[in-house]
């Protein structure tokens, strides 16, 4: 929310997404959703790649793993990418009680923990920026370095009593869903990705699941404060990435700096590009990430 919140090759593009769907990678095994236990309920992910490298990927609020399938492909080549549904939302369950930045760095953690995972890089948008802060700060040996996309790392001025209740109005009910597409969209609003309409789609069907939307309402209201406070503890190898059209920020250049000098990072910023970046240029967007382990 806005802080005041010849011909052979033409029908390549149309099939090549089967294929990948199929075939988890050209040269690849299959991307099936697998799941972990955590104390509440179960959590959804992808694997794809095999590298000596971990990969987490973190949407952002309403969103679904999926929506990083062509940053996951790129940066599988030579690295094990981990994609995931947040709590509450695409194949994880609903069974939670809360839900929020601090609650989606937990079960990250926990996964990192019963796997065993060294060598740990996270890309995370939106409010999940937050949680990949807080899990650097509690795995430092582990994580190794983050990029933050269109993040939201910190509180500001609380949401007004007729903000509140207009996101209540808004995103409950059967209109809900539909509500939130509408706001998803909003957020290209120079540069939509070809098949935004699709996206939008998939976001609506599993949006009207019950209980996803309660989801998105408790994460739009949870606060960030144990989040934030990790920011004093985060160093280094950070990269901030932001769109100079991400209509979810009054100044988004001013925050992606804020953010980079907090955290000792660098800044990319994406002109013309909105909330997600790496949806809209996800090649530059892997090349990007690959800094965190190219600096080293």
């Amino acid at each position: 929310m806005k802080e005041n919140y010849h011909k052979l090759s033409l029908f390549f593009p149309i099939l090549f997404p089967y294929l990948f769907w199929m075939n988890g990678s050209l040269l690849g095994s299959p991307i099936t959703t697998s799941y972990f236990q955590v104390e509440e309920g179960k959590i959804a992910y992808s694997k794809t790649g095999d590298g000596k490298r971990n990969l987490i990927l973190l949407p952002g609020i309403g969103d679904r793993k999926e929506s990083y399938l062509e940053l996951s492909q790129l940066l599988a080549k030579e690295n094990s990418v981990y994609s995931f549904d947040l709590r509450g939302l695409g194949e994880s369950d609903i069974s939670f009680s809360s839900y929020g930045p601090k609650e989606t760095a937990e079960d990250i953690l926990h996964f990192i923990r019963e796997k065993d995972l060294q060598n740990v890089y996270i890309v995370a948008n939106s409010m999940t920026a937050a949680s990949a802060v807080y899990i650097r700060s509690m795995e430092k040996k582990r994580v190794l370095g983050l990029v933050l996309s269109g993040p939201f790392v910190r509180d500001k001025a609380d949401l007004s009593f007729g903000m509140k209740t207009l996101i209540h109005l808004a995103f409950r009910g059967p209109w809900g869903p539909s509500a939130w597409v509408s706001f998803y969209e909003s957020l290209f609003p120079v540069h939509p990705p070809k098949d935004l309409k699709e996206r939008s789609e998939k976001l609506k069907q599993n949006l009207s699941a019950d209980g996803r939307m309660a989801a998105v309402r408790a994460m739009l209201f949870a606060p960030k404060k144990e989040c934030e406070a990790a920011l004093n503890i985060v160093r280094g190898n950070v990269i901030v990435v932001m769109g100079t059209k991400d209509p979810d920020f009054d100044s988004p250049e001013e925050e992606a700096n804020w953010i980079g000098k907090t955290l000792g990072g660098e800044v990319e910023m994406y002109e013309g590009a909105g909330h997600y970046p790496f949806v809209e240029d996800p090649s530059r967007f892997s090349s990007d990430v690959q800094k965190l382990w190219q600096k080293n």
